[in-house]
């Protein structure tokens, strides 16, 4: 095999190194780093999804306009960037493409239906959502026996019950 025309070698969690770009996007809309968002297994399907519902150049336009912020999303100005920011977003924590705004879906002038829908089961199940308060999606990935009995990372301290005086009623 010619090594010049062979496919990029596959990134961490086995991602292409072609979406690395996609990755950094990400990593300014999620809040999440790398390595947290290469560990869900979706960069591939969120990548192909955005691509195909929102197309090549609107994908194109989006970064751009995204670095003409400075990277901060809040920055982004045109309305099509701003719902492409907003459907990254929801696709990584709640693992669903969400119907875009109906102006920019007929910017677009895509031929694909305008709904909401789930990407794929496994999305469900790696939503970033889980992690924010780490929680467990119910009916899949349970935490293990005896958990609940501890509190979340981070959850502040129980304060004891206050004792009462001997011969208190």
């Amino acid at each position: 095999m010619d090594p010049e025309h062979s496919a990029p070698p596959p990134g961490p969690a086995g991602a292409p190194a072609e979406c690395a770009g996609f990755v950094a996007v990400s990593v300014r809309l999620t809040g999440f780093d790398e390595f947290e968002l290469r560990a869900t297994g979706m960069v591939r399907l969120y990548h192909d999804t955005t691509v195909e519902q929102v197309g090549r150049a609107a994908v194109g336009r989006f970064i751009d306009d995204l670095a003409a912020a400075g990277g901060d999303p809040d920055g982004i100005a045109d309305e099509t960037s701003r719902d492409i920011a907003r459907a990254i977003t929801h696709l990584w924590y709640l693992g669903v493409w969400p119907q875009l705004a109906q102006s920019v879906h007929a910017g677009l002038g895509r031929e694909r239906a305008n709904t909401a829908f789930m990407v794929s089961p496994e999305a469900y199940t790696e939503g970033l959502a889980w992690r924010t308060f780490h929680g467990h999606p119910p009916g899949a990935k349970p935490p293990g026996h005896g958990t609940w009995a501890d509190p979340p990372p981070g959850a502040p301290a129980v304060p004891a019950p206050a004792r009462r005086p001997e011969g208190a009623a």
